[in-house]
């Protein structure tokens, strides 16, 4: 994938990220209750969890966009945004397999989490080859 090409869609995944966490760190912190009944509804349901959890959604979703103007350089905050969301749907999938939620939630997590893991990819590859680039012009000037 040609590196302009590549960095889009590191940014339209990071910005698909980062305005995701910030919706479900919101609603968890504005409005747990209707949260809880109509997309994370596992009893029991407890407000001070479910606050605690939107304020680390929120932060992260702002992080996220911050980082959507240059990928390559915030690629550790992509490797979290990946690590985290891997295992968030392995665990929705244990809980998923043992009659606890939908393997559709679990799905839906899979494939933002996997498009998450491609962009961390496309970000780390641009930023090599910027390296490389400076490693080249260095070497041109010695």
């Amino acid at each position: 994938m040609p590196a302009a090409k590549a960095l889009r869609f590191a940014q339209a995944i990071v910005l698909l990220n980062g305005l995701t966490y910030l919706a479900v760190g919101a609603a968890l912190l504005v409005a747990p209750e209707w949260f809880f009944a109509n997309i994370g509804n596992f009893p029991p349901f407890n407000r001070h969890y479910a606050g605690d959890l939107g304020s680390f959604q929120l932060a992260l979703g702002a992080v996220l966009l911050y980082a959507v103007r240059d990928p390559a350089a915030h690629a550790s905050v992509l490797g979290v945004a990946a690590l985290g969301g891997t295992m968030h749907a392995l665990n929705h999938a244990v809980d998923a397999a043992r009659g606890l939620g939908g393997w559709d939630q679990t799905l839906a997590l899979a494939v933002l989490a996997a498009l998450t893991l491609a962009a961390l990819w496309q970000a780390i590859a641009a930023r090599r080859d910027v390296i490389r680039g400076q490693a080249q012009r260095l070497g041109a000037h010695a």
